[in-house]
């Protein structure tokens, strides 16, 4: 099959993905996203989307979720638990295969065309071109924006250097009581110590619980013994194996993994995960748009494709090097950053403020918490 041209290719339907396949599309470009997957399709991910990242596509996300995130509880292995609610929104929980869904069809919307159930094969960057094989025909373009995961087959292609320090997470959805829904709605719980080099999560999605465990610390096939002991000390039911999901926590920016040639990565491909709470989806939004403008730059001639690599470390850069500051400083001693951090109101809505992006970790580095009453 000869080779069809595009302004540019998308590989991934994820957040990252469409976010830049949207952003091309309203620039005038031609287009292409190619999924691997048919939407919708399951992704093991907690699911909190911060309130930063509805205000960033300007969605009422009401209809995929529960009620809105408006409190925290933070635990050390099930004990000395401590809970703050507030009144602003902090976010939502939703189901990932809805929200995918609603982010893939807003590309389209855009503009962008979109193959599902296509997935990539392999890729060349030559002769001014890249080309992107797959089951449905040889693709190409001028540029190309790789947003395929944590595992990013863009990046092992085109020979980005390794990322280094990734973590891995699990997850479950555990049906419960209206009784017990209603008293975990509206409230984000975080059990620090449910895993070696990591924490614990529930989370209240609108007909059920999304609960896992996460660590920064092989391991990892330990987090399966982890998980079924949180569930225990829950009082909730053992996981069956097919029930659990499990995901690469995609952490850190490498020195050189942003950009190589003609393409760039955005998200989970480029390791834009938060390393203290796991949290993707607001790095990869915002890295999709970059990546997008960053491409329309370079073909209109405005600008270097490497300029893509200043943006996001502008952008990103520095409230991800100090989530990782602060995750390891946690890794030193679990117990006594679990006490200090919960120690008083106060801190716990520091913490409740940066997850909704009013403030960020360098505030709470310097001790400049603001957090609004």
């Amino acid at each position: 099959m000869s080779a069809r041209p595009y302004d540019a290719i998308v590989i991934g339907g994820g957040p990252a993905g469409a976010s830049a396949a949207a952003t091309m599309a309203r620039s005038g470009l031609k287009v292409l996203l190619l999924e691997k997957k048919i939407m919708p399709r399951m992704k093991a991910c907690a699911g909190g989307v911060p309130r930063k990242a509805a205000e960033f596509l300007g969605l009422d996300l009401s209809p995929l979720a529960g009620p809105p995130i408006r409190g925290l509880t933070l635990s050390w292995r099930g004990e000395d638990a401590r809970t703050v609610r507030g009144e602003e929104i902090q976010g939502w929980v939703v189901k990932r295969e809805e929200f995918d869904r609603l982010l893939l069809d807003r590309a389209r919307e855009s503009g962008a065309e979109v193959l599902e159930g296509c997935g990539l094969l392999d890729l060349e960057d030559r002769g001014g071109r890249v080309r992107a094989s797959t089951a449905r025909g040889v693709f190409t373009a001028p540029a190309l924006v790789g947003a395929d995961g944590g595992g990013s087959l863009v990046a092992r292609r085109l020979g980005f250097s390794r990322r280094r320090g990734d973590g891995f997470a699990i997850e479950t959805r555990v049906k419960v009581s209206s009784r017990v829904l209603e008293e975990r709605n509206g409230l984000l719980s975080f059990d620090l110590g449910a895993a070696p080099g990591g924490y614990g999560w529930i989370f209240p999605l609108a007909d059920s619980l999304n609960v896992g465990v996460g660590t920064r610390r092989p391991p990892f096939k330990k987090l399966l013994g982890c998980l079924q002991a949180y569930l225990a000390r829950e009082g909730f039911p053992r996981a069956a194996g097919k029930e659990i999901r499990g995901s690469t926590l995609a952490c850190g920016i490498p020195p050189f993994g942003l950009q190589r040639g003609r393409c760039c990565l955005a998200g989970d491909a480029a390791g834009l995960v938060d390393s203290l709470t796991g949290e993707g989806i607001y790095s990869a939004l915002l890295s999709g748009r970059l990546a997008g403008e960053a491409v329309a730059d370079f073909l209109a001639g405005t600008a270097p494709l490497s300029a893509y690599r200043g943006r996001v470390r502008r952008k990103l850069g520095g409230n991800l090097l100090a989530a990782r500051i602060i995750a390891r400083l946690t890794d030193l001693s679990p117990r006594r950053a679990y006490d200090l951090s919960s120690k008083s109101d106060r801190r716990i809505r520091g913490a409740m403020a940066v997850v909704q992006g009013e403030i960020s970790y360098f505030e709470l580095l310097r001790k400049k918490i603001r957090p609004r009453r």
